[in-house]
């Protein structure tokens, strides 16, 4: 009987237990499936370009030391370890970080930085000068594409080998002893939710909290607690303890940041502290690890006092452990919470972020970008970027207060670096936080005198002008579409023969259409179409004038081949995309095709620089007495926008100022934009235009009254630029016999 009732007892079970371990098979397949697969959708992430510090630039000692802080370097007694930095009262020095881009690894180096009559000059160690030093690209931002969740991923050897203690020490001691449950803290765990009546204790492990985040939700119940205790016996099974330990690093959820969860030690790091994980000091840790308790309680953004409290518990059993020695705590329970100053990424790098994800909807899907964690490398430069939003955020408010029509004011810029026609900043507001409509990709309005560089390039272009040729300033009169347009100059004025460059530099309307009458419209059309205009326009003589409507990205790059002096065309925004490997996915090329020589462009360039020395644009030139640069104001009918480029070594930028709803302002490219553009040159240490022209251009002084070079005792002369073939061909010496 005994057997017999044996024999089915045993064939029940096991036909019972077919369940059971179908269900512990399919958790099973669950576990591997997420484990080995791809983990985490982690949306890509958007990265500067490096700043390059170069010697014999324009530099103040604060300034440097104020974007070495920016950029998360820590200033203390010397710069030794890598991400700190050290100064006197003359000097600075750094220990700058290693970092990967497209172009390679980029090992850490050690600089020092001198300051000789406002100019930068850099050296090593040993004392040898170095011509340039580069900090690390800036992260800028993500582009989520729906994707709510914030990360970076490590892998086991990036991950500090004092975190991981301190984590141990705090949230599992016996971690590398179990097999992914701890009978002892179950035990305790259901001693405490019997006597409560409820559950109020957990019992988990490091791995139990790893699954429950990976794979279950976080309801309270029986069934949930064995799924997950089954879970953590089958990751351990297949799993190392390093496995293991580097996805908690990377899953645990530390903060909720607006819509987005913020995840992994990494992304807190530079969250909380604007740092790398590995450069922050054993407090800081604790920190972070204490917060893995009650991410939203000891949030030290929210909760200062209380998360400092929870740091301290936690350095309390490092020492109760014998991690830290009497000394170190009670040194490190007095270290006070120095958070990074936040500074809302999208509100200063979104309209940025949206010429990026437009850029890229061309060759990569969204779900691709919202969720393979690529890394996507950038032209912009942070302190343009942020110079060129302040600037426009200061000015329209101060513009704002001088006149209350002005109150509703908006504006865009664009900057461009002079060389390459990379994007180094692009602001699409004149609102504080980011608006989402941007200005400088969807403002299209009528660009006013801007136009007038390209038309005068025409007319240097055919061999017959030079900026000394002479037109006359006169009153002219165009039958269009059966009506009689008569333009006008700004002051309702005639202003007689003057030269060319006199004509630009006072931006006078009625020389300009003279000169665009002779040389013919069609061909300023096909100028304003070659130097990048790709909008439909018809050519009339309107167009002279700039009723040519264009956004401010397009203006910029109108002006890029003139800026450039033939070295660039088009504007480039991402150069390369990598993935989370650091593997190259996609390189980006500009096509420079420019049909105009070398020598054209710098002659007009060269003729803008001019307009800041005796015409529309001498406010700028006063603000920078020694700066030579190009420039050229730009107005609309009815004053309803306000421009101004502005070309230095470095940057070529384009401001607009209006009103969204289009209606008249009180004030000019002179009065508005000029001043946005002033502001943000003096933030970003301006360097001159070379004066070298390229070959076959060169400049030459000649008399005002008469085409002759002029000698050196010549006093009523001016220098111009010339295309080689065109200067002129007979000299004076002014001297005259009595």
């Amino acid at each position: 009987m005994f057997r017999f009732l044996f024999k089915w007892g045993f064939i029940l079970s096991l036909v019972a237990s077919i369940p059971f371990f179908a269900w512990v098979w399919w958790l099973n397949g669950q576990v591997v499936e997420r484990f080995e697969g791809q983990k985490w959708q982690v949306p890509s992430e958007v990265y500067s370009a490096p700043i390059i510090l170069s010697s014999g630039a324009p530099w103040k000692k604060q300034d440097l030391e104020s974007l070495l802080e920016e950029t998360g370097y820590r200033f203390g007694r010397n710069s030794q370890k890598v991400g700190w930095a050290a100064r006197s009262q003359t000097k600075v020095s750094a220990h700058l970080r290693s970092y990967v881009d497209h172009l390679g690894f980029h090992e850490s180096e050690r600089r020092i930085f001198s300051f000789e009559n406002g100019r930068l000059v850099i050296q090593a160690l040993n004392g040898d000068e170095i011509s340039e030093a580069r900090i690390e690209p800036q992260r800028i931002g993500y582009l989520y594409g729906g994707n709510t969740e914030s990360r970076q991923i490590l892998t086991y050897n990036e991950i500090p080998k004092p975190l991981i203690d301190i984590l141990v020490a705090v949230e599992d001691q016996e971690f590398y002893h179990h097999w992914g449950i701890s009978l002892t803290g179950i035990a305790r765990a259901v001693v405490v939710n019997f006597t409560q009546g409820s559950r109020r204790q957990g019992g988990s492990t490091l791995t139990q909290q790893l699954v429950k985040n990976m794979y279950l939700s976080s309801e309270r119940t029986y069934t949930r607690k064995l799924t997950e205790v089954v879970m953590s016996l089958l990751l351990e099974y297949h799993y190392s303890k390093e496995a293991i330990i580097t996805a908690y690093m990377n899953e645990v959820y530390l903060a909720q940041l607006g819509s987005s969860a913020l995840h992994g030690f990494a992304a807190a790091s530079q969250h909380f502290f604007g740092r790398p994980l590995n450069e922050l000091n054993i407090d800081e840790f604790a920190l972070l690890v204490g917060m893995v308790k009650g991410p939203s309680l000891y949030n030290p953004e929210r909760s200062p006092n209380r998360a400092k409290a929870r740091r301290n518990t936690v350095l309390a059993v490092l020492k109760e452990q014998g991690r830290l020695s009497d000394k170190d705590y009670n040194s490190l329970i007095k270290q006070p919470i120095r958070l990074a100053s936040k500074q809302k990424e999208r509100s200063v790098y979104g309209d940025y972020l949206d010429l990026v994800a437009m850029q890229l909807s061309r060759d990569f899907d969204e779900a691709t970008l919202a969720t393979k964690n690529l890394r996507i490398y950038t032209g912009v430069d942070i302190r343009a970027q942020r110079a060129a939003s302040a600037a426009m955020q200061r000015q329209v408010a101060a513009l704002g207060r001088r006149d209350a029509k002005l109150k509703g004011l908006q504006g865009a810029m664009v900057v461009t670096d002079r060389i390459t026609g990379q994007v180094r900043a692009i602001v699409g507001s004149s609102d504080q936080y980011y608006t989402g409509f941007n200005r400088a990709l969807g403002a299209v309005r009528p660009i006013g005198s801007l136009v007038k560089p390209p038309l005068y390039m025409s007319a240097l272009a055919t061999g017959r002008y030079t900026w000394w040729s002479k037109i006359e300033d006169k009153r002219l009169r165009f039958k269009v579409g059966g009506q009689i347009w008569e333009p006008e100059n700004y002051d309702r004025k005639t202003h007689g023969v003057m030269h060319l460059y006199e004509a630009m530099a006072k931006s006078y309307n009625l020389a300009t259409v003279s000169l665009a009458e002779q040389i013919g419209f069609d061909r300023v059309g096909d100028t304003l179409r070659q130097l990048g205009v790709k909008r439909s326009f018809t050519m009339h003589p309107a167009m002279a004038l700039g009723a040519l409507e264009l956004s401010p990205f397009e203006v910029s790059r109108l002006y890029q081949p003139i800026a450039s002096q033939g070295k660039s065309s088009e504007l480039g925004v991402v150069l390369a995309v990598m993935d989370q490997n650091d593997r190259l996915m996609k390189r980006f090329d500009q096509q420079n095709d420019v049909p105009f020589t070398d020598a054209l462009l710098a002659v007009t360039l060269d003729g803008m620089t001019k307009t800041p020395k005796i015409g529309t644009a001498r406010a700028a030139q006063a603000a920078f007495p020694d700066l030579n640069f190009a420039a050229k104001t730009g107005t609309t009918n009815q004053q309803k926008d306000s421009w101004f480029v502005g070309i230095t070594g470095d940057y070529s930028s384009t401001v607009w100022l209006g009103d969204d709803n289009n209606v008249p302002l009180s004030i000019t490219g002179s009065s508005g934009a000029q001043k946005v553009w002033i502001d943000f040159t003096k933030n970003v240490n301006p360097r001159s235009l070379p004066t070298s022209l390229p070959n076959g251009a060169a400049r030459y002084d000649v008399l005002n009254e008469e085409f002759e070079m002029a000698a050196s005792r010549c006093s009523d002369k001016t220098s111009l630029a010339f295309i080689l073939g065109t200067e002129p061909k007979d000299s004076s010496s002014c001297f005259w016999p009595f």
